[in-house]
């Protein structure tokens, strides 16, 4: 029996060096990145409360306490930055619905220094979605006007960046599309940074309201992404129903 023990210790050492350490999030799925996942949010997770969503099949949260807010899973990080420097963009997919007149982050990653590198806002206040991102310490901010997020109810947005194009869908409708300065994605590095859902830099830019299937999406055209939301895709330009 000793024997037996010894000669499956090896065994035993290699599929415990497999598995994930100390809580540690992985994800075997490279195309579709769920930051509530990946960060290990759960109804367990504290300062963040559980309710039912726009979607029954999955959870919606609202956050009270930011301090305790777990980010994204290291190498998962990793992985996501990777695609979308591979993929020369993203689809950013969020339904919320933000306290009214509010302002708040949706998605930020924050380099080791503290030096805020790239978020997501809605911006209640100046009716925008802000997609904010710093390059060489220099602040670059891309505003998509007249949003109508911050109501109260249930919206659903779309953000595709690829190569120097950034297009805000709220709905089915096409918002705005701008040409950004440059391809800020490039310059994304998960080394020591943390990506974290709904916190702010500062106390006023928590996200108040509730969140759902706040996620990165790659490998899939954005039209295909608005059909899987319900939304009759034509022309370029034309995407005029809106579900949000």
């Amino acid at each position: 029996m000793i024997l037996r023990s010894l000669n499956l210790l090896p065994i035993l050492l290699l599929c415990s060096s497999a598995l994930p350490q100390d809580g540690e999030v992985t994800s075997d799925d490279d195309t579709t990145f769920d930051l509530f996942d990946i960060s290990g949010i759960t109804r367990k997770t504290l300062g963040a409360k559980q309710f039912r969503g726009q979607d029954t099949d999955n959870p919606a949260y609202r956050f009270i306490r930011f301090d305790h807010l777990p980010s994204v899973s290291a190498p998962v990080l990793k992985q996501m930055l990777q695609q979308i420097q591979n993929n020369e963009g993203f689809v950013f997919v969020a339904s919320m619905r933000q306290d009214r007149g509010s302002r708040g982050t949706l998605i930020a990653l924050d380099g080791a220094n503290g030096q805020r590198q790239f978020e997501i806002v809605s911006n209640g206040r100046a009716n925008t979605l802000d997609l904010v991102y710093w390059v060489d310490g220099s602040q670059n901010v891309v505003s998509f006007e007249d949003v109508d997020l911050s109501d109260s109810q249930w919206k659903n947005i779309t953000l595709h960046v690829h190569g120097e194009n950034a297009n805000l869908f709220v709905g089915c409708s096409l918002i705005d599309s701008f040409i950004l300065d440059e391809p800020f994605y490039e310059h994304l590095q998960a080394e020591g940074n943390r990506m974290f859902v709904a916190k702010g830099s500062i106390r006023e830019n928590h996200f108040r309201g509730l969140l759902q299937n706040v996620r990165f999406l790659f490998d899939t055209s954005v039209d295909d992404v608005l059909r899987n939301k319900g939304c009759e895709v034509t022309k370029p330009g034309k995407r005029q129903l809106d579900f949000g």
